[in-house]
């Protein structure tokens, strides 16, 4: 069953983790019969144009969202599309909502997007920062998944 919703699967990843969520939410949603595109940010910026829902991610590093991750966010059609906005963040790690108001929202706002869903999964705990006794790959993978099936539930509604 090929559903009629055209998906973007938009990330930038320097430490691999909003890379392996955006996977996973990809994933997911092709196994519910969405058509979809998954972009790596890094390697270029894509047209959001063709697609009815555009998911989009990124990490946090020095407590800043990635830069080039925000050119997505500018496209004037976005606020035609269901938006989903995911962060990778080690801030989520203890508080995922305190990651969502200090990283997300704040993007939100600056660009005036009505994203359906905001959310931030645990990232990837860079090396010189872990404690030995912790664990540096916090990645939660089953989290990414429920939350593409909200997505796929929302669209559906639609």
């Amino acid at each position: 069953m090929i559903l009629n919703s055209k998906v973007l699967v938009a990330f930038y990843s320097k430490g691999g983790a909003s890379e392996k969520y955006a996977n996973i939410i990809a994933d997911t949603l092709k196994d519910h019969g969405y058509s979809i595109e998954i972009s790596n940010l890094a390697k270029a910026i894509p047209d959001i144009s063709d697609f009815d829902t555009v998911v989009v991610g990124t990490g946090v590093r020095m407590f800043r969202v990635y830069r080039r991750w925000k050119k997505i966010l500018k496209q004037k059609t976005l606020d035609k599309k269901n938006l989903y906005m995911f962060l990778s963040s080690g801030t989520a790690i203890e508080n995922p909502d305190k990651a969502v108001e200090k990283f997300l929202k704040p993007l939100v706002d600056k660009f005036n997007l009505k994203p359906k869903s905001l959310v931030s999964f645990p990232g990837i705990i860079p090396g010189k920062w872990a404690n030995q006794d912790s664990e540096k790959d916090t990645i939660m993978p089953d989290l990414a998944k429920e939350w593409a099936q909200v997505i796929s539930h929302q669209i559906q509604i639609k």
